[in-house]
């Protein structure tokens, strides 16, 4: 027999009461900003410091990035239906910014110059903007209780 009931939200993944993505959502967003401006510094003054800085950076970004995107997808194949829409939305912004930041390290990986002006720079940018988008686009999935830490 097929219930034609909805089926109810499930609660987030959480460690200790707390939502485990929306305290791990904001560490690639950082981190990604934070490589932009190590990408200007280093088109502004081209002292190879600021490019060892953008690669870490742009390091840790992938690896908070993928563990965000996993726990994610989690949560996106968890929700209900009113909450598929921005989620959807929010995980291709994130994942997008993500796959942008990957071919980032791959120019960053070139030597000198070449590493950051003009296309690793550019790349940065597209990265932040889809990143903050995803960021925002969060704020539009509804909670599923009002209790919920956003």
């Amino acid at each position: 027999m097929a219930s034609s009931a909805v089926r109810p939200a499930l609660a987030p993944l959480a460690l200790a009461g707390r939502p485990i993505y929306p305290v791990l959502l904001p560490v690639p967003i950082i981190l990604f900003v934070a490589a932009l401006v190590t990408d200007s510094a280093y088109a502004s003054s081209a002292e190879m410091m600021w490019l060892d800085f953008s690669s870490w950076l742009l390091l840790a970004g992938l690896i908070a990035g993928g563990l965000a995107g996993a726990l994610l997808l989690v949560e996106l194949v968890r929700a209900g239906t009113a909450r598929r829409g921005p989620l959807g939305l929010h995980f291709t912004l994130l994942l997008s910014a993500w796959i942008v930041e990957v071919l980032n390290s791959f120019i960053h990986a070139r030597d000198g110059w070449t590493a950051v002006v003009p296309t690793g720079l550019a790349l940065s940018v597209l990265a932040v903007l889809l990143a903050l988008a995803a960021g925002w686009f969060w704020q539009a999935v509804p909670r599923r209780r009002s209790g919920d830490v956003r």
